[in-house]
């Protein structure tokens, strides 16, 4: 509990306070001039009269004041009327909260976040109607789970259920204004992937990831390079491994999605590897550079490189 809150409690607490004392003493003041005047209701004796006038007005400005509050403010509403539903949905909360962070403690994830579902992938091309998208895109839906349905349970996930607003939501997915101004440009590449992560005996559920179809890489093109000082026990694989690490990120870099520029393939080793290892073991600084073996889209679905060691040269 912070001071704003506390300070907010003490307002509300002196707010109660007076309009209490302020309901007092207007029903009494009414009460008392009932009394004076010696006013009688249905026959009853004025002293009683004044006493019933008086618990009247105090009731109906309180009630006055409560419908004014209950009108002016949600917050009072809901907690005349739903505060009881209001407690059942923390409730039901605090108890989602604590079967997830069970989960998360003691539970195996099947699936991480961002991962590729599916060997296929959809290109929307700028030259297509809208209608020929549309059928596109849910039939590579429809196939895409498919796909999962007949991979994942095996690994203990439960089958994806397709929704009954399906038609709406790839519509909506279409004709998003994002959507529309990527495919003003180019070509639009439609993957199928994970968008959460997944546990075991979790509901399968996946999201359609869009990105431009440009060129991302041109070939021969620099990707990637790293220094090696030779004579020092260098190891030519340890080396490559982290020559494709920032081959890697440079392709992200180069708006590569993160799900494909993981898939890093060497085409052409120059010397082979043996040879590699053999110059590292001589003295000097070495250069091992990756290449773009082709050109590179999104829709080649990796990153092809030629890989090449050379002795640095002296500056």
């Amino acid at each position: 509990m912070t001071f704003v809150d506390i300070l907010r409690g003490a307002g509300d607490i002196l707010i109660i306070l007076v309009v209490a004392g302020a309901v007092a003493y207007v029903g009494d003041r009414v009460g008392h001039q009932v009394g004076r005047r010696r006013l009688t209701l249905f026959g009853i004796r004025p002293r009683y009269t004044s006493t019933i006038v008086a618990v009247a007005t105090g009731v109906f400005i309180a009630l006055v004041v409560t419908l004014v509050a209950i009108f002016a403010s949600q917050q009072v509403k809901t907690a005349f009327f739903r505060l009881s539903n209001l407690n059942a949905q923390i409730t039901a909360l605090q108890q989602r909260q604590q079967q997830l962070e069970a989960k998360v403690t003691n539970g195996r994830i099947v699936m991480s976040p961002g991962e590729l579902l599916t060997p296929f992938r959809l290109i929307l091309k700028q030259s297509e109607s809208e209608g020929q998208r549309q059928q596109q895109l849910k039939d590579f839906y429809l196939e895409a789970v498919k796909y999962i349905n007949a991979t994942y349970p095996s690994l203990g996930l439960k089958p994806y259920v397709v929704p009954h607003d399906v038609d709406k939501t790839l519509h909506g997915f279409l004709n998003d204004p994002a959507m529309q101004s990527e495919l003003a440009q180019s070509n639009v590449m439609v993957t199928a992937v994970s968008d959460q992560n997944l546990f075991v005996n979790d509901a399968f559920h996946f999201s359609l990831n869009a990105v431009p179809d440009d060129r991302v890489l041109s070939r021969g093109q620099l990707v990637a390079q790293i220094e090696i000082p030779g004579n020092s026990g260098a190891n030519i694989n340890i080396a490559l491994r982290e020559l494709v690490a920032h081959v890697t990120v440079n392709a992200e870099y180069a708006r590569m999605p993160p799900y494909l520029a993981t898939y890093v393939q060497f085409t052409e080793l120059v010397p082979d590897v043996t040879q590699m290892q053999a110059m590292l073991s001589r003295s000097g600084t070495y250069v091992l550079t990756a290449y773009a073996a082709n050109d590179i889209y999104p829709h080649t679905g990796m990153i092809a490189i030629a890989v090449v060691l050379v002795p640095q040269k002296a500056k």
